[in-house]
């Protein structure tokens, strides 16, 4: 088989761990559900590089590489330990992954639905071996620039890689992608990133936080989602906006929507009501809403748009 057709590999629970190769060394697996779990790995080689698309319904496993492994959760959670660290993923997140120590690793997906990940192995990085012990074994990378492009980069090449007739199968081309891959990579154990990374800074979480919740305020929103789509879990989250701000996600959400309502009252069109508003700023109890707005701005929604409207 060419290193450039897919390799299939299926397994359910009293399946050999060994057989299909999942991982350079595969030292056991646990299925979620050990009835009917399953494990699907599309891989596809070139040069030093493998690319892997991971579906399956949950599962615990622990592993160890040679190569220098990045994680992507796509959807459900991905969470990596190594000794006493211990990282988590979701939604945009990402996990770098030091070669040469075994890790244990868990994928959960949502309750009805399988979770997807997207791996990719590449040759230890010169910045990596230059780092060394100063980076630990787990890093969560998703917010650096390199984690967003190599996503995005790894999910087109990797499709169109399975075309038989893409130009991008020619060996210049392949080079050239082998080439592209590792030095994002090696972007990603940049020591600033990797300090960053590490600590994961609380006001950089808050911040892409705030900026996802003002441009989706009017949708339904969980603490759970929010924080799925800054690549962190809900506990993390919570904690990251009691330390910065000392108020909670919640807490947040609803000051961005008592301001958007307030700015809609306030620049009136023709036929504006106070339940439009509030069902457009995110509110879905329009009791709780007035309350809420009264104790913020001193009146109710109804006396703003009628001074509006004067």
């Amino acid at each position: 088989m060419s290193p450039l057709e897919p390799n299939f590999v299926d397994l359910r629970p009293g399946d050999d761990p060994q057989a299909g190769k999942l991982a350079e060394s595969l030292h056991w697996v646990n299925f979620s559900n050990k009835r009917s779990g399953k494990l699907r790995v599309t891989g596809m080689s070139f040069g030093g590089v493998t690319i892997g698309d991971v579906v399956t319904d949950g599962y615990d496993a622990e592993t160890t590489s040679k190569r220098v492994g990045v994680a992507f959760s796509h959807t459900g959670k991905i969470r990596y330990q190594s000794g006493h660290v211990v990282e988590e993923a979701a939604g945009s997140g990402a996990l770098l992954l030091q070669p040469d120590i075994t890790k244990k690793s868990s994928i959960r997906a949502e309750k009805g639905a399988k979770s997807r990940t997207l791996h990719v192995l590449v040759p230890n990085t010169q910045r990596l071996k230059k780092l060394g012990l100063t980076v630990p074994p787990v890093m969560p990378v998703g917010g650096a620039p390199e984690a967003h492009s190599l996503r995005s980069l790894l999910l087109y090449f990797f499709s169109e890689l399975q075309r038989a007739d893409s130009p991008l199968r020619r060996p210049k081309a392949l080079d050239a992608m082998e080439a592209l891959i590792i030095d994002m990579v090696d972007g990603l154990c940049d020591a600033h990133t990797a300090i960053v990374a590490a600590e994961a800074g609380a006001a950089s979480r808050v911040r892409a936080a705030l900026d996802f919740m003002h441009a989706n305020a009017g949708d339904t929103l969980t603490v759970e989602r929010i924080a799925q789509a800054v690549g962190v879990g809900p506990r993390r989250l919570q904690a990251a906006f009691k330390s910065e701000l000392g108020k909670s996600p919640r807490e947040m959400l609803s000051e961005i929507r008592l301001e958007n309502a307030h700015g809609l009252l306030l620049a009136p069109e023709a036929w504006t009501t106070v339940t439009d508003v509030a069902f457009e700023s995110g509110f879905a109890h329009l009791g709780r809403f007035a309350a809420a707005y009264r104790q913020r701005y001193g009146e109710a929604p109804s006396q703003t748009l009628l001074r509006a409207r004067l």
